[in-house]
């Protein structure tokens, strides 16, 4: 299980996928994954197509709550879901467990606001599953 951020490839301790307003339309979804030796974490929240789940389905990325802040060259920037929004899929386990995977190439903005690129992240990982 690991997220690769940016350059960076760092195993996942654990892992908590959240889904709620699950006889909506779309149901809504907080993840949360804590970096193995890092104390940082990745969160995202989104929407969901109903069901979500066995899926697969697409998680569609409209918030990154972390990381905060990422510094490329130097520079202290963050992170945003950009148009498109970024799709992740989810797969139901069985007995309380997903597995989350995709690529998501995320909008990274410097504090400064004079510089701008993408940032990519990469998922592979299962997670608790809570609804």
């Amino acid at each position: 299980m690991v997220i690769q951020l940016g350059d960076r490839t760092i195993e996942v301790a654990s892992a908590t996928l959240e889904l709620y307003h699950l006889y909506a339309e779309e149901a809504g979804w907080n993840l949360d994954a804590h970096l193995a030796g890092t104390g940082e974490h990745v969160a995202l929240e989104g929407r969901v197509r109903t069901p979500a789940l066995p899926g697969p389905s697409e998680l569609v990325v409209w918030y990154v709550d972390a990381p905060r802040v990422i510094t490329i060259d130097g520079v202290h920037g963050t992170l945003a879901a950009g148009d498109p929004l970024p799709r992740i899929t989810v797969t139901g386990l069985g007995e309380g467990r997903v597995r989350i995977a995709g690529s998501l190439v995320l909008h990274w903005s410097a504090l400064s606001g004079a510089t701008t690129r993408d940032y990519p992240i990469e998922l592979a990982l299962d997670a608790a599953l809570v609804t």
